[in-house]
């Protein structure tokens, strides 16, 4: 036999010898007990303390985000989804668990995908709330604790694609994303749809004086009136709130 094949036969079997020697050293004494993993990992698995330990943990010190927390639609979700976990199970050295990118965490859930239910409420991200604009944070207008401002918000219509009438980005920039009312403009969620489809044709006619409102109202439809009216009287009234 040549020795070039006596040398790489003594290779493999030395290989081979080697390979069974790992596996015999590292492979644990427990695997394949019962079945194919180790079979120590379920009791050390269960001697482990939780570190996701629900939404009661966190409300015993935070009782103010219970109140605005337990109201709002994102009552079912735990604090943990949103702010993560410390490896003690909460921040005792002093790192905060607030999410510094609120953009990419909520849209997680609320990008606008046609596979989610029409119900969740849904953005276009490049087009909110203003295409073509820089992008501030989500906390800066919505309230992660209590988005839509409590228990009225279960009945706030579908915002996924196609569910928003285009015409509202007319007047979101004035009177806020959701009809909340921004500065001196007043708030337009929640006001009967009768009422504001006949302001607006107030406004459109010059029954009402108002400059900026008859340029924009000027530019409206009858269907438009129509959609906005609907669209604002279906969605849940503002708090009351106190601009400074």
């Amino acid at each position: 036999m040549p020795k070039y094949i006596v040398r790489l036969l003594l290779i493999l079997i030395a290989g081979s010898l080697l390979a069974y020697a790992a596996k015999v050293h590292f492979t644990d004494p427990s695997f394949y007990r019962f079945g194919h993993y180790r079979a120590d990992a379920v009791t050390e698995i269960a001697g482990l303390k939780p570190v996701i330990q629900g939404a009661g943990q966190c409300l015993k010190c935070h009782e103010k985000r219970e109140q605005d927390w337990a109201a709002g639609s994102h009552r079912t979700v735990q604090c943990e989804v949103c702010h993560g976990m410390g490896k003690t199970g909460h921040p005792d050295d002093g790192v905060s668990l607030v999410p510094k990118d609120t953009i990419r965490l909520c849209t997680m859930c609320h990008a606008a995908m046609p596979s989610r239910p029409a119900r969740q409420p849904q953005i276009v991200v490049g087009e909110h709330p203003f295409a073509g604009e820089e992008k501030s944070q989500c906390i800066s207008c919505h309230d992660p604790h209590m988005p839509g401002g409590g228990e009225a918000d279960a009945g706030q219509p579908p915002t996924g694609p196609g569910a928003v009438p285009a015409v509202v980005s007319k007047c979101a920039k004035c009177h806020g994303s959701m009809g909340e009312g921004h500065k001196k403009n007043p708030a337009l969620a929640g006001r009967p749809a009768g009422e504001l489809a006949d302001r607006l044709n107030k406004y459109r006619s010059g029954d009402i004086s108002n400059k900026i409102m008859k340029k924009y109202a000027s530019a409206l439809s009858d269907e438009e009136i129509r959609q906005l009216a609907e669209y604002y009287a279906a969605l849940p009234a503002p708090r009351p709130r106190i601009d400074p």
